[in-house]
């Protein structure tokens, strides 16, 4: 039970990301897309665009999620880290913060420029550099496991 703890945990947080998540695409995109629409209407065109951008995005987040419960598996297995699921996690890591720094920033920034908002563009873009974050730790962890693998 003591190893398996430090994984169930992170099956539980796995869990509340992914719902959280859900929640956020059910009930917080759909309102962000009519209030581009609305707050900006000479920018209304771009309502449908950054809610594709913002679902592909998500379908990045979720993937990566998916790999991460199956980098889990592995770990109770006794695999390190295994290189597919952590490459699987780099690369959509990389995919999500591409998809949301071209679908949700020029949005921020238009949103941030009507409103005198200049800190509302360091947020999004912070949430934005995160996966960045996540995507460099996975890295990390392929070359400690090519290195102990060679």
């Amino acid at each position: 039970m003591r190893k398996i703890l430090p994984t169930l945990i992170l099956r539980a947080i796995t869990i509340l990301s992914g719902v959280a998540a859900i929640l956020l695409c059910i009930f917080a995109l759909p309102p962000f897309g009519t209030s581009v629409a609305k707050e900006l209407p000479e920018y209304a065109f771009l309502q449908y665009p950054v809610l594709v951008g913002l679902y592909s995005a998500a379908g990045y987040f979720f993937f990566a999620l998916l790999q991460f419960w199956l980098l889990l598996n592995g770990v109770n297995k006794g695999i390190l880290f295994p290189l597919k699921n952590l490459k699987a996690i780099r690369l959509s890591a990389i995919a999500f913060a591409v998809l949301y720094y071209l679908s949700a920033m020029p949005v921020i920034y238009l949103a941030a420029e009507a409103g005198d908002a200049p800190g509302l563009i360091l947020i999004g873009a912070f949430l934005g550099t995160l996966p960045i974050g996540a995507a460099a730790f996975a890295a990390i962890l392929e070359r400690v496991t090519e290195d102990k693998n060679a």
